[in-house]
């Protein structure tokens, strides 16, 4: 009897908010340390304590559960970059909130999901994009002359080159700057950010 009641009181009841927090956390763990090639639901199910069947209740498949820790990870690069608009363009907290994200696996998952022809699911990171720059560009065109228009194809031009670098770098930076030891690698990525969000900085203030 003893026995049930250890049993029972080990199972834990989740909401479904919770189940899905929980397996998108240990896939997260998991994509860590193997990438998306090697994420197996088994490995994932054993480390959040549900089973195999649960995650795909939940996402339906392998490639569902990838999809949805891309949108997990949209939404927090979104909320990152929203804060961070406020601030001067050379001040780089935009640019470093993005550079970040796509560093902490977002760009291995993306193109995971191009070569196994699901990148349809990532239909959210336009919008992304398109929001970014029209916060740009009211921000432009708050500090502007009451006579000079900013140019909003510009503003969509330098999310679109971020985007690009951020996904390069988390990619290919660390091989690209063979430093040697971390606290170069990190002195270099940082002075290459740095470098980024000044030039354009400089750009915007000559165009302006």
């Amino acid at each position: 009897m003893s026995g049930l009641r250890v049993q029972a009181a080990k199972r834990i009841r989740r909401t479904p908010e919770d189940a899905r927090r929980e397996i998108l956390d240990a896939a997260d763990s998991v994509m860590a340390r193997s990438g998306p090639g090697g994420l197996r639901l088994q490995e994932v199910a054993a480390a959040a304590g549900v089973s195999h069947p649960t995650i795909l209740h939940h996402f339906e498949s392998r490639e569902g559960l990838i999809r949805a820790l891309n949108a997990r990870t949209i939404e927090g690069l979104a909320e990152a970059l929203r804060q961070q608009m406020e601030t001067p363009i050379a001040g780089g907290g935009a640019l470093r909130a993005a550079f970040a994200a796509y560093r902490g696996g977002f760009a291995q998952r993306i193109v995971w999901l191009i070569s196994s022809g699901e990148m349809p699911g990532l239909q959210s990171g336009p919008t992304l994009l398109d929001e970014m720059a029209e916060r740009l560009h009211a921000l432009r065109r708050r500090a502007s002359p009451p006579d000079r228009e900013p140019d909003l194809a510009q503003r969509r031009a330098i999310v679109h080159l971020v985007t690009v670098a951020a996904l390069g770098d988390a990619l290919v930076g660390a091989r690209l700057r063979r430093a040697d030891g971390e606290a170069e690698e990190l002195r270099r990525r940082d002075e290459f950010e740095a470098w980024l969000a000044e030039l354009i900085s400089r750009h915007v203030a000559g165009a302006a």
